[in-house]
Formats: structure tokens, sequence, C-alpha cells
């Protein structure tokens, strides 16, 4: 019997470009796996060029994240803490905080970014940056003390993966003004950027949008948006006129941002009215009506937090969630219930993305310069070698 011969290339995985699209499609969790096998696999699984390469195939599949928490079911005893994802669909934790340590650094979840969680640490009065993939955690020391409320948190993410700003706001209760602080992931530091008399209120909630942050302001019925762009430079949007408005939420719809307007509930069996209204021009504060629906009581009574994840509204408040499909104008309930039949109550959940991202933007460049240092040596140590033997090859023929 004649033996069956492979005509293959032997070095397979030693073709980098085949090697980068299979990795790049692996989850978060095998990759940390992958890194281990060798050395230049872990140097492909670190280069910045990598990581985006990832984070872009990430993208594709976006879905919610949230702290949630509730008593065990047993006398009430014990509280069950976790962090938990879903697709609107179905919802599954990643990950148990019964030590109480995890908890700590995502009670606090305010926003998203290229797989990064901004989290307020009240505990511990500072502010975490943190990876769930990866479990990595940056502690940042704020200017002024966390507290509860907290004066506001936002942040701007771009136009690299790995660079943020963190701004804060603080009171300066003699003039009645606020200052600004920025954090910048490049310098590592905090500076001031400016006072404001019209600044955000007491909420952390706020939407960014091509590196533009964006607040309502404190008394939003009156001024509108508060807004800080690329240049840290502050501006007040305007918001539309509506009468009977109840509430309005800022969210990111399609790269533009948007006000979803809920009115007043005339009786407890009619349906509340939504208004969608897209931003067209910034600085003249231009508004157009883009969408317009009700929401069905029997879905949801009260609403305190609006996202939208691709074609889906998310309306929701602690315990009860209905999503709101733009393509069909149909609504489906979502309640973040396990097995143990245990309805939890959650946190703010944020918009999130997996990836390999390190929290300290400086580990990127750090790791790739480990590794032209090692390969310099490697290519160092192959010059000495045929050095050597040019050397000895020549004394041969003398």
């Amino acid at each position: 019997m004649k033996r069956l011969k492979c005509s293959g290339n032997e070095n397979v995985f030693e073709i980098e470009e085949i090697l980068t699209v299979i990795l790049s499609r692996l989850p978060v969790k095998s990759l940390l796996i992958c890194k281990s096998v060798c050395k230049s696999w872990q140097r492909l699984i670190y280069r910045s060029s990598f990581m985006h390469l990832h984070l872009i195939q990430s993208q594709e599949n976006p879905i919610y994240v949230c702290y949630s928490h509730t008593d065990d079911g047993v006398d009430n005893a014990k509280l069950r803490e976790m962090v938990s994802k879903t697709d609107g669909k179905t919802g599954e934790s990643i990950y148990e905080c019964d030590d109480g340590y995890w908890s700590n650094y995502f009670k606090g979840m305010i926003c998203s970014f290229n797989g990064l969680i901004c989290c307020l640490n009240y505990k511990e009065r500072q502010i975490n940056i943190c990876n769930p993939a990866t479990r990595e955690v940056l502690a940042i020391m704020p200017p002024a003390p966390l507290k509860m409320p907290s004066r506001i948190i936002g942040v701007s993410f771009g136009p690299t993966i790995n660079g943020y700003k963190i701004f804060q706001f603080l009171s300066i209760k003699k003039e009645r003004i606020l200052e600004c602080m920025v954090y910048s992931s490049i310098t590592g530091s905090w500076k001031s950027i400016g006072t404001t008399q019209n600044g955000p209120g007491f909420c952390s909630k706020h939407v960014c949008i091509d590196g533009i942050v964006y607040w309502l302001c404190e008394s939003w019925t009156d001024i509108g948006i508060f807004a800080i762009d690329r240049e840290e430079k502050f501006s007040i949007i305007r918001i539309p006129e509506v009468k009977d408005k109840e509430d309005v939420f800022m969210v990111n719809l399609e790269g533009c941002l948007c006000l979803v307007v809920l009115f007043r509930v005339q009786n407890e069996l009619s349906s509340r009215r939504f208004d969608i209204w897209a931003m067209e021009d910034m600085k003249e504060s231009v508004w157009v009506k883009k969408w317009s629906d009700y929401i069905p009581i029997s879905k949801i009574f009260v609403v305190s937090r609006v996202h939208v994840l691709k074609s889906d509204i998310l309306f929701g408040n602690c315990q009860d969630f209905a999503f709101y499909d733009m393509g069909t104008r149909s609504w489906r309930e979502f309640r973040w219930e396990y097995s143990r039949g245990l309805s939890f109550e959650c946190y703010y959940p944020v918009i999130y993305t997996e990836s390999i991202l390190p929290c300290f933007w400086y580990r990127v460049i750090d790791i790739e310069a480990r590794h032209k240092i090692e390969e310099l040596r490697v290519i160092e140590k192959e010059l000495r070698s045929m050095l050597r033997h040019m050397h000895y090859s020549i004394s041969f023929e003398h």
C-alpha cells in the first residue's frame, strides 16, 4: 500500500497572515491561552495592529453588560452579585462577585469603549478602567475624591483605539461655577481646561460620538446639552421645544446624536408616546424628528434608561426591560433571570464589545518595544555567528 503524501506547506503556522486571520476571530478567553503557546504567537497577539483587527471583528457582535444583584432565595440572607451580559434575547453571567472584590469595580459602570469599561468606585473613591475579558483593572485617582452623588464624570475615546480622556467637573461654591478637569491616557495625568456656569447636572450619563462628549445640562429644560469637543472646548446645544414631554434621553443612533423624548401617560390604560429627534447641525442647534411610536404600558411603565444597539432600542429600569425593534416596530420583554428562577436587579447597563486591549495604554508600546528588542538580539546573534564563521574561513584559507 502506498503512503499518502502531503504536498501542503508543512510550516503553515509560520505564515503570519493566515495565523493573524485565524486568531483575530477567536474570543479573548481563547487568545489568552494561545499567547502561551510560543513567543511568536505572543508577539503577534500583543501587536497593536492585531488588537485593532481583533476589535473590528468583535464590534460586529456588541452586547449589553451590567452589574446585577439579588438574594439567594434562602432566608434572604446572602446577596449574589455578578457581572452579566445579554444580546437582548438571552442572558448569562460573565462571572460572579461573591468575594466582593470585583463588585467594587463594576458597581458604578457609566460607559464602555473598545472593550474597556469605565466605573466609579465610591468605596475607594477612585475611577476604574476595567477589561472584563482579561480582568485587568487600572485605578485612577481623581483630582477630588468621588462621593455619592458624584460630580459629573464623562469619557471621550479616540482617535487611537487605546486613547481616552476622562472629564470630571468640580464645584467651586464661592463662585458658583464648575471647573473641568481632564485625565489623558497618553500623559497619565490630570489638568484643568477651564470653568463654566452652565455645566452638566449631577448625573454621569453621557454620550460620546466621534470624540465629542455630550451631557444633558442641569436645567436642560431651559438650556439644553453641554458638550466638550476634541479640542477640549465647551459649547451649549439647544434642544427642540416639545410640549408635554416627561423625560429626555440621549442616544447614539448610527453615529448621530439623537434625543428620545418620552411623553406623559394620560392614564394607566393608555400607551406612552415617544419621539426620536436627530441633531443635524451642532453649531446652529438644528434638530429633525425622525421617529415616533408608542410604548405599551403592559410592556414597561417606568423608564429610567434608554440605549440603542443596532436597530433595537432598550427601554428599562432596575428590573424591567423592553426592546423595541425599529425594523418591525415590534416589542419584546426581557428580564435578567437565570436558571435558579431568581430575578436580578441590575444597575446601569452599557453596550460592550470584547477586546484584548490593556487598560494601561503604554503597555502596548512597552510590549512591542520588548518584542522588537528580542528580534534585534536574535538578528545580532545570527550576525555574530556569521562573522565568526567568516573569520574562521579566512583564517583557514591563510
